[in-house]
């Protein structure tokens, strides 16, 4: 039986299978939960990384996740693309000295 979130979902978006859009809708609800124990938006997006979620898909959790935020997909992207769970941590390869 699909939850709530997920039949939220479904009505907003066309042509995702049931079991994708209930998989999609079950990281919504644990991210939910995560955000009202206090835990932070970085640690969302590490989490939703550590659950194998691709970027496309972390936007779309992360939308659902900021409600009625005017412009929330722009805010979602934003967010997902300067997680230091999404960004590289390595430093830069310098160019090797000549001379």
């Amino acid at each position: 039986m699909p939850s709530p979130t997920a039949e939220e979902l479904r009505a907003s978006m066309k042509g995702l299978p049931a079991q994708q859009v209930q998989q999609i809708a079950d990281h919504i609800d644990a991210c939910r939960r995560l955000l009202a124990s206090g835990t932070s938006m970085d640690a969302v997006q590490q989490h939703l990384k550590d659950e194998g979620l691709s970027v496309i898909h972390s936007v779309l959790v992360t939308s659902r996740l900021l409600g009625d935020h005017p412009s929330r997909l722009r805010a979602a992207i934003e967010i997902v693309s300067c997680s230091p769970a999404r960004t590289t941590t390595d430093p830069p390869v310098s160019p090797p000295q000549t001379g």
